[in-house]
Parts: C-alpha cells; sequence; structure tokens
C-alpha cells in the first residue's frame, strides 16, 4: 500500500474513532469527510483485504513533486517541527537540516547503508537456532527474505548520522505532512539526547544488552508515533491524550496483528512480531504513560528511565510498578557431558519470542493469552565438536522456561509436545524412564524424532525443562543437574540476550521493521475502525 493510501484510509480511521469517543465534539472539517468517506462507500462491499488490494492495484505511478510544491513542503518542515516540540515536551536547539530526494536517491541510499555491514557469524548462529526452535523453517533464507523487501514506499526518513531530514520528491505535499511529524521527532529526540548514544551506550556497558536496546527503540518509534497521530487529531480539536480508544482498538483480537500485505503473509512470525515492535508495542506502551502520568511521564522521564528489557514495553505495568524478571539458571553441558561438547549459542527466549513461537506452531488466541504469564526463559544451544559446517539439525537443545501459574506452565509443556510433530519429519511418542527419586516433575513427554528424542518436563515451580537431541541418559544426567542446587558449578546463566533482537544487528532488518511501520499505519489502524 503507498502512501497515498496510507495517508488516505489513516484520515478516515482518526476521523471515525474521533466521532465514536467524542459524540460532543463538533463536526469534522469537509477536508476530511468528503472524498474519504466517499471512498468507504464505495469500497463498503468489498472485504477489507480487497479494498486493501484494489488501493494497491488501481495505484498510479506518482508524479514528481512541482517546484512549488517542493518549497512549500521545506517551509512547512519548519512548522511541523514546532508542533512536535510542543506537543511531544522536546525543546528544538537548532534548526533541522533538510533535502528532497528521488526515488533513484533513495536507492543508492539505501543500497550503501546496506553494503556497510556484512552478515556475521552470530546472525547466522541465531538463524540456526531460530530453525532448531521451529521460529524459522528450515529451509527459510533469511538474510534474502530481508535484502529483497521493497522499500520503495519511503516518504521522508531522519538520519541520525547526517542529522538531515530527506523528502521524496514524488510523494504530494499534504501526504507527507504526518510523516514528517514522525520523522522530524526523531530530530528532536535526537538533539536532546544523541540518539545512536542513547540507543546503544556504545554498546560497551555491562549494563545493556540486546533486550534493553530493543526496549529504548519501542520507546523512540512509539512517541514518534503518538506525534504523528496528535499531527492527524489535532485538525478535529483532540490527540491521542485525550482519545485513547484509537490505540486501544490496536489490542481488538480482530485486528491485531491484521496486516494485510505480501511482504507480512510471507514473513515468519518472528520477523513479524519483532518487526511490529517498536511500533505497535511502542506505541502502546507510550500510551500507557500518557493516560498514567501525562506527556512528562511519556516523552522526557521514558528518556531519562527507559524500559530495561522488553517485557517492561509488552507490560507497561511492570514497568510502572517496576518489576524485575530473575535470570534462570540452565545446565552447561560442557561440564556435565564432558568436552566432546561446544556451546554454539546461548540466550534468552524473551516474551515476544514466545509469543511468535506460540503462533507459529499453535494459533494467535493462544500467542496473545499464555506468552502474558511467561516470567523467564533461558535457552542454550551445543554441537559436538567438529570442523565440518553446522546445520540445525546438528544442535542439541536445552530450553527452561518460567510461568506464573501452574495452568501456564501445563498449558506450554502441552504446546511444546504437541509441536513437535510441526518442527520434525518424523514424531513418535515414546516411553520415558520412570523417576523414582524424591523430586519428580508433575509430568514429562519423551517423542523421538529423526534428529534424536526430544523431552518436556513439567515442574511444580511452574518450570518446563525441554531437552531435544540429546540421546537420553545425557538428557537425564541435564535434568538433574538443573534440580540439583548443590551442582552451581554446573550452571550457567545465559547473557540476557532475546534471540530475535539478534535480528536488530543487521540493517536490512532495521529496514524490514520500518516497513512494517509503514503497514501498521495504513492497515491496521484502518481494519481496527470497521
Amino acid at each position: 500500500m503507498t502512501m497515498k493510501d496510507c495517508f488516505r484510509l489513516l484520515l478516515l480511521a482518526v476521523a471515525c474513532v474521533c466521532l465514536s469517543v467524542a459524540q460532543q465534539s463538533d463536526s469534522i472539517p469537509g477536508s476530511l469527510a468528503n472524498s474519504s468517506n466517499s471512498q468507504e462507500s464505495q469500497d463498503s462491499g468489498l472485504s477489507l483485504a480487497d479494498q486493501a488490494r484494489r488501493l494497491r492495484r488501481d495505484h498510479s505511478e506518482e508524479r514528481q513533486m512541482t517546484e512549488d510544491d517542493a518549497k512549500k513542503l521545506f517551509a512547512a518542515v519548519d512548522r511541523i517541527v514546532n508542533f512536535a516540540a510542543q506537543d511531544s515536551g522536546f525543546p528544538l536547539h537548532s534548526t533541522v537540516k533538510r533535502r528532497m530526494i528521488s526515488p533513484d536517491d533513495l536507492e543508492k541510499f539505501e543500497r550503501e547503508k546496506l553494503s556497510k555491514h556484512e552478515y556475521d557469524e552470530r546472525f547466522e548462529r541465531s538463524e540456526l537456532t531460530m530453525k532448531k526452535f521451529g521460529l524459522l523453517p528450515r529451509d527459510f533464507n533469511l538474510k534474502e527474505f530481508l535484502v529483497k523487501a521493497d522499500r520503495t514506499e519511503i516518504a521522508a526518513f531522519y538520519d541520525d548520522e547526517t542529522k538531515i531530514i530527506s523528502m521524496l520528491n514524488t510523494i504530494p505535499f499534504e501526504q507527507q505532512e504526518p510523516i514528517l511529524a514522525h520523522e522530524l521527532t526523531h530530530a528532536l529526540q535526537d538533539q536532546n539526547y544523541d540518539l545512536q548514544k542513547w540507543l546503544r551506550r556504545g554498546d560497551t556497558s555491562a549494563n545493556v544488552n540486546d533486550e534493553s536496546i530493543a526496549a529504548r527503540r519501542a520507546i523512540v518509534e512509539g512517541q514518534a508515533t503518538v506525534v504523528y497521530l496528535d499531527y492527524l487529531l489535532a485538525r478535529i480539536g483532540r490527540s491521542v491524550a485525550d482519545t485513547p480508544g484509537i490505540v486501544y482498538r490496536m489490542e481488538d483480537p480482530a485486528v491485531k496483528y491484521a496486516i494485510d500485505s505480501q511482504l507480512m503473509h510471507a514473513a515468519p512470525m518472528i520477523l513479524r512480531e519483532w518487526g511490529a515492535f517498536p511500533y505497535h508495542d511502542g506505541l502502546i506502551f507510550e500510551n500507557e504513560l500518557l493516560q498514567s502520568g501525562g506527556k512528562k511521564l511519556a516523552f522526557p522521564e521514558a528518556f531519562a528511565h527507559p524500559p530495561r528489557t522488553t517485557h517492561e514495553v509488552l507490560q507497561p505495568k511492570a514497568y510502572l510498578d517496576h518489576q524485575a524478571i530473575a535470570p534462570i539458571a540452565i545446565p552447561d553441558a560442557r561440564v556435565i557431558l564432558g568436552s566432546e561438547y561446544e556451546l554454539f549459542d546461548s540466550g534468552s527466549l524473551g516474551e515476544l519470542d514466545v509469543r511468535a513461537l506460540l503462533w507459529q506452531l499453535g494459533t494467535r488466541t493462544l500467542a496473545d493469552d499464555l506468552s502474558t504469564k511467561w516470567q523467564g526463559g533461558s535457552y542454550a544451544a551445543y554441537r559436538k565438536k567438529s570442523p565440518a559446517a553446522v546445520a540445525s539439525a546438528d544442535l542439541r537443545l536445552l530450553y527452561v522456561s518460567r510461568w506464573s501459574t501452574a495452568d501456564a506452565a501445563l498449558r506450554f509443556a502441552k504446546f511444546y509436545a504437541k509441536a513437535v510433530a510441526r518442527r520434525y519429519e518424523t514424531a513418535t511418542p515414546a516411553t520415558n524412564t520412570a523417576c523414582i527419586s524424591g523430586d519428580c516433575p508433575l509430568s514429562s513427554t519423551l517423542i523421538s524424532t529423526e534428529e534424536g528424542p526430544v523431552m518436556i518436563d513439567l515442574w511444580k515451580d511452574n518450570t518446563v525443562l525441554v531437552s531435544e537431541s540429546f540421546d537420553q541418559a545425557s538428557a537425564a544426567k541435564l535434568v538433574n543437574a538443573s534440580r540439583d542446587l548443590t551442582q552451581k558449578s554446573a550452571m550457567m546463566f545465559p547473557a540476557q540476550q532475546e534471540l530475535g533482537m539478534r535480528l536488530d544487528a543487521v540493517p536490512a532488518f532495521r529496514e524490514f521493521q520500518d516497513l512494517v511501520g509503514r503497514e501498521l499505519v495504513s492497515t491496521v489502524y484502518f481494519k481496527s475502525i470497521k
């Protein structure tokens, strides 16, 4: 869907939502009610998916902006950045540099940016781990998918390296204004906090990990999306702060994640979840702060005291109440089983990763409900020492998760066991060795696969321990070590680096997130009002 379609549909969404929550307001200005409402009437007989496809099919090639429109757009930057400064509370310290670019310029800029980064070994290891978990299909080419994502519909963007706002000369003036409100909010954030430094802190602090970087990106994009909506809502005298329904409707199961595009239909859930996270969940988080403490809490205080984990973004109450998720120890196979094994990858399967897994191999309803009961999870992937190239089938996996209730832990254990059949070509229930110790799991499931046994144990402390591809004897040793508190030397605490967040190290994935963000404003908001 093009930015023209995005603009028209979002105006329609804003108008309809405001009517539903503020009947006492004045009538909507004609500029918001004419062509949009007319089109709504014409489209009333079509499904939402058909409407979206028709909009894309009927779209004709954009013409280059006239010289007068280009001048007006350049002048509008100052007006819009002043609106963003007042709306966010972030002072404007200097004039924002601006430039007009063509689609060819944009393509060249993106190509140069992507060429600066190579797909490193860590990215490749993470991809194999995702495939072992079932988060990615075994034959999915992650690198190719990210590189081929279409980037032709960018209207404007702020670059925190050059400090320049770039505007595309083929997008009409009036359609770029709200996009500029979003992008110029980034310019204000940058002037006040130095985005590159604030987002990554130089990647040298032991207190800053991938989770905190992801959480901070949600603040950056969530705030900018609030200003984006406020710019549109201001035309009818409202704002997100006094019209929370426009955000809360995104949580409706009927519209949540309902992004109708070829890009998203082709993406596994791990990419869809992490792609939407900064925009979708960042906006919802910022809306919660707005309702709890106003703009001071949602804007400057969120930068001064950002969430530490993605869990705090997904569960704003955890952030507001300063709730922390304790890291989970996991058996170290190198200590317990000997030197034939080496650590291939380790980290956290965070709440967002779990939500993606539950939806990828289960249902959306299960994902939305059960993921909120997540209370921590660590994994470690091993392989036998070998100079040969490694594939996901060569990995041995240990995964321990913790849940808020006994029922949630039981549901996850059952889900994981059922999902094994979807992840392996052969999956046959097997007989497990009976437990005769004083500390036995509530349930233990053993499944034989072509890559070795999968064992799922449910424990009384609401934890689920999974072993994959270790032989039964080795798996039993690992289970005993996980339950024996005296074997502290045999345990390790993997760095709390969420598996899906590893993608953020690749510029192509961050570009993919931007594409998902544009789909959210053009489709999810539209569907949320129907």
